[in-house]
């Protein structure tokens, strides 16, 4: 049982995924992180969704949020990536993560897609899987699936710079885990990722140009 559950608290660090329009149910403050929960039609697995604000600008969050170079720095349980396509507002990469043994690891094929709202001073972000036949293909991995992950970061006014953080997921990390256990478990993803995102953005010390001057 206890391996059980080790293995479960790797894959719900995994990359999430995309939400049916459901009620969002409160499940309360987990590490500083508001998180709700929700059913997904036609899925037995819940989607989640966290909301922090933290006192980082967001171009500190976008200049690690959006390089490459940077996954490993905030990403759980990272062991490899590769970058398949780049173009203007989206990536598709394939990204390998380590689980503990005898369980396979895990990969995905994903792309992101980012839109800036200048106006607003929003910035979101959409991912999800997709197929490529020059994805790699590793005997050691179960290939998971995300069917999306929505980020929203908000620039807020005021004398100290803020930003308000939000990311909502629906992941399936495939293999032979119960869904009530991956369930249970997956509610805290969000907290992990965000408060690990505002870590290391509150590290980097200069700000992604397109957005730098956002909360002037």
């Amino acid at each position: 049982m206890m391996r059980l559950i080790a293995v479960a608290l790797f894959l719900v660090s995994l990359a999430p995924a995309a939400v049916a329009a459901q009620e969002w149910e409160s499940v309360g403050d987990i590490d500083g992180v508001k998180v709700w929960k929700k059913e997904v039609e036609g899925s037995s697995l819940m989607a989640f969704r966290g909301v922090v604000t933290a006192n980082v600008e967001i171009g500190q969050i976008m200049a690690v949020f959006s390089d490459p170079a940077r996954r490993k720095d905030w990403v759980a349980k990272y062991a490899d990536d590769k970058n398949l396509e780049v173009g203007p507002g989206f990536q598709e990469y394939w990204i390998h993560f380590n689980t503990p043994f005898p369980v396979s690891d895990r990969d995905y094929v994903l792309r992101s897609d980012g839109v800036s709202d200048t106006e607003k001073r929003i910035f979101t972000c959409n991912i999800k899987s997709v197929n490529r036949k020059d994805a790699p293909k590793n005997d050691c991995c179960v290939r998971a699936n995300l069917h999306g992950t929505y980020y929203r970061f908000e620039a807020l006014p005021g004398p100290t710079p803020r930003t308000r953080l939000t990311v909502e997921v629906h992941t399936d990390p495939k293999g032979m885990l119960p869904n009530w256990l991956v369930n249970m478990i997956q509610k805290k993803w969000p907290s992990e990722t965000l408060n690990s995102l505002v870590r290391e953005s509150k590290k980097e010390k200069k700000s992604h140009p397109d957005f730098a001057d956002w909360h002037s």
